[in-house]
C-alpha cells in the first residue's frame, strides 16, 4: 500500500468565525488518519470541527481540533472508504479570542 498526504489549507479562521472547506476525492482512498497543524502558536484548544465524506458525518458533534493536532501516532485512526468523486467536508468553528490559520493533512493509503 502507498500512502498519500492531501493538504486543506483552511487558512485563518477568526476569533468567533467558522471556515468551511472541502476536496474531492481523485482516486480510491482509505482514509486513515486527519492531522490538524495551527500555522501560529496559538493551539487549538478552542477551535471546533465538524467533519463528514459525502452524506456520513463522522464527527457525531463538534469535536475539539485539538484531538487531531498530536503526534501523528497518537492522532485517531480512521479507515474510512474515500471513493473518488466522493467529497470530504470540513466545517471548523474558532471558539477563542485571536486568529487562527490551520492546515488540514489527509492521509489516505491506496
Amino acid at each position: 500500500m502507498t500512502i498519500y498526504f492531501k493538504t486543506i489549507n483552511v487558512g485563518t479562521v477568526s476569533a468567533s468565525g467558522t471556515v468551511s472547506k472541502s476536496w474531492s476525492a481523485d482516486d480510491d482512498y482509505t482514509l486513515k488518519k486527519i492531522i490538524a497543524v495551527e500555522k501560529g502558536n496559538s493551539g487549538l484548544h478552542n477551535v471546533t470541527a465538524t467533519m463528514r465524506i459525502e452524506n456520513f458525518t463522522f464527527t457525531k458533534d463538534n469535536i475539539p481540533l485539538s484531538v487531531m493536532q498530536n503526534n501523528i501516532q497518537y492522532v485517531p485512526d480512521l479507515e474510512y472508504l474515500f471513493k473518488k468523486g466522493q467529497t470530504f467536508y470540513v466545517s471548523i468553528t474558532n471558539n477563542g479570542t485571536s486568529d487562527v490559520e490551520i492546515f488540514l493533512v489527509l492521509v489516505l493509503e491506496k
